[in-house]
């Protein structure tokens, strides 16, 4: 699941969605859902990541909370 479809489906921020991903900051998940220069694509394992996140939450419940 694209980490942006991810955020829309749970109506997240950007900034849960950096915490729930373990990223510092939302800089970079920012850039995932810009066109443009600073256009980013996200990496394998954030798509992962939000796959088995979708599934946990799915089945207990919307818990946002920094995974690392």
């Amino acid at each position: 699941m694209h980490p942006i479809e991810f955020k829309k489906k749970w109506q997240l921020t950007y900034n849960d969605l950096a915490l729930v991903l373990g990223y510092e900051n939302d800089f970079t998940v920012r850039c995932w859902g810009i066109n443009g220069g600073h256009r980013r694509n996200p990496q394998k394992v954030a798509y992962v990541a939000c796959r088995l996140l979708d599934e946990k939450w799915s089945a207990e419940g919307k818990v946002i909370d920094s995974y690392l």
